[in-house]
């Protein structure tokens, strides 16, 4: 995987620190192991970056692991255990390069009582556990679903992304948090997410993008650094639940996303953030958008129709690859994430005049010879991945192309944004 995502072009992973799901008796190896992938990572010339989650309970048995679910932080017994624990994997895991605090998902009180103080006095201790078990390492904050400390609206409700925008720039202007020695990663929601534009579409109303250029250089004049954007879900073309099919209950479907790769990292370069971090659950199924996302970070003027080429070439050999790369325009022309997006955010079509049809996809397909000598190391053999490209087209011919699940308006679906304990691999160019 490493040599991947080298070859790719990233340099940097991010771990999601998951002990809350073991035993206390098994931390020590559960610590053991992840410092053993903090090390590797290093040799391989990554940094690292370790994702804390806020409101998370311990596990305490009788299973060597499992989910103890969320706790309330106005709860002072459960806090200060949350807090021994985030002691305990920060002093574990001091050899990586950056600790990356994660407020919400799950965050706040479930019962919607805390408030943004209880929010930034949360951050502020978690910072000076950083701060007192690995001080060499660099401090974040993520504002990914910050607004759950204040009512812990639904993220199916417009509510939610309004409150996001307002919670963050409430943190962002924070005395003593943001400033020299931290950094900050913003989630970019209202700038891309299917499922945020999609509540700003039903209820008529433009999304207030967050931040803007000026509020970027705000920060950095404060000394705020890396200021990073987090696109948790484009990647790998799945917004959990909102989506019909989408990626989490079909195990990963191999998809493209190029064109909205291309237009969301230009749009990070416009707003003058320092790098990208992209998701890669379904690392074998997405590897073309996990190539995708690190070359045009790296290359600006890399258009998506040159990156496809460019990875059909990989996977084709000499004499078919120009044929897959049709292939591969006619799968991203019908992408459920494509299809997830109101209208007025879907981008143009690819030219792909000559394929007609999913049909004639798999015409085509079935004429690609994998390639014996790949110029980068993949992630699984070019026959392999051209195996799960025919099951998208058959999927893409029975008529799964995606679209709108329908939008639930529940106050407690947290469990759908972000599965707890999820191994986070995440990579800014």
């Amino acid at each position: 995987m490493y040599d991947f995502y080298k070859a790719c072009g990233y340099n940097y992973l991010e771990f999601c620190e998951a002990g809350f799901r073991s035993r206390p008796d098994h931390l020590p190896d559960y610590y053991k192991e992840m410092s053993s992938a903090i090390h590797l990572a290093h040799e391989r010339g990554f940094r690292v970056g370790i994702v804390l989650l806020a409101g998370m309970e311990q596990w305490k048995g009788p299973g060597k692991t499992g989910y103890s679910g969320a706790f309330s932080p106005l709860d002072k017994a459960k806090l200060e255990e949350r807090f021994a624990n985030l002691r305990q994997a920060v002093s574990a895991l001091r050899n990586a390069d950056a600790f990356i605090f994660l407020p919400g998902d799950p965050g706040g009180d479930p019962k919607g009582r805390s408030t943004l103080e209880n929010c930034l006095a949360f951050c502020r201790s978690v910072e000076q556990i950083a701060k007192q078990q690995a001080p060499e390492a660099k401090f974040m904050v993520n504002l990914w679903a910050v607004s759950e400390w204040e009512g812990f609206s639904s993220p199916f409700s417009l509510r939610f992304w309004q409150q996001e925008v307002k919670l963050s720039r409430a943190v962002a202007a924070a005395p003593d948090l943001l400033g020299p020695g931290c950094g900050v990663s913003f989630p970019l929601h209202n700038y891309y997410r299917s499922l945020a534009l999609s509540c700003y579409a039903k209820a008529g109303i433009e999304p207030e993008l967050y931040p803007t250029p000026k509020d970027v250089q705000v920060l950095r004049t404060r000394g705020v650094k890396p200021l990073l954007g987090w696109p948790y879900f484009l990647v790998d073309e799945a917004d959990d639940g909102f989506l019909r099919p989408n990626n989490v209950a079909s195990g990963g479907q191999s998809s493209a996303e190029t064109r909205y790769i291309r237009a969301l990292v230009d749009c990070g370069r416009r707003i003058g953030l320092d790098g990208l971090v992209g998701n890669a659950i379904f690392f074998q199924a997405e590897s073309l958008n996990i190539y995708a996302f690190a070359q045009m970070c790296r290359y600006a003027d890399l258009t998506p129709e040159q990156l496809l080429d460019q990875y059909a070439g990989f996977i084709g050999d000499e004499k078919t690859k120009v044929a897959l790369g049709q292939v591969l325009r006619y799968i991203e022309n019908h992408s459920n994430w494509q299809n997830s997006l109101p209208a007025s955010y879907q981008l143009n079509s690819l030219d792909v005049s000559e394929v007609i049809s999913a049909s004639a996809a798999l015409e085509l397909l079935a004429q690609v010879k994998p390639c014996v000598s790949p110029a980068i190391p993949l992630l699984e053999p070019p026959a392999l991945y051209l195996g799960r490209l025919k099951k998208r087209l058959e999927a893409i011919a029975a008529g799964n192309i995606g679209g709108v699940a329908p939008i639930r308006t529940s106050t407690s679906v947290n469990e759908n944004i972000h599965a707890p304990g999820q191994r986070l691999e995440a990579f800014p160019a």
